[in-house]
């Protein structure tokens, strides 16, 4: 007579069940993916500047600021010996931004675009906030800047 029995067998070769280790492969993934999704993100986001007749706008992910041409105690262009240094920043394959410092400016904001280190847009407020700025090239930071500094002076 046979009698089956009501137990699971196992095998010899069956790994535990390591719930905890299971989680941990889930959340890592997770950060991971988000990770490179916000890399993404930044390499490909546009940058935004509207010259309008009477201001800018400037907006970047996150980063959005618009100002009067009149409210602009100067606009200048600069070459590649500007230099600034990080504070809150994120310097990447396609895109520096965020809050730098140097002697010359002090505390900024700075955005701008890693193949272009050759010339830079400032922009300083008459509230004393400075905003540093470029193009993807030489030629189209030098059209903005004399687009911007027209603006500004048919303002001024």
């Amino acid at each position: 007579m046979t009698t089956s029995s009501s137990k699971k067998k196992t095998g010899g070769n069956t790994p535990p069940h390591r719930p905890l280790f299971h989680a941990f492969l889930i959340v890592l993934f997770l950060f991971l993916a988000l990770g490179l999704a916000a890399a993404l993100a930044i390499v490909f986001a546009p940058v935004d500047l509207t010259v309008e007749e009477d201001g800018y706008t400037l907006s970047f992910l996150f980063h959005k600021e618009s100002a009067l041409y009149a409210d602009l105690a100067e606009i200048a262009l600069l070459d590649e010996s500007y230099t600034s240094e990080r504070i809150k920043s994120y310097g990447g394959i396609s895109k520096d931004f965020g809050t730098y410092v140097n002697d010359a400016y002090g505390e900024h904001f700075r955005l701008t675009f890693s193949e272009n280190r050759h010339n830079y847009i400032l922009l300083r407020k008459k509230d004393g906030s400075v905003t540093v700025f470029n193009q993807k090239s030489y030629d189209a930071t030098a059209a903005l800047y004399e687009a911007l500094a027209e603006k500004t002076a048919a303002q001024g």
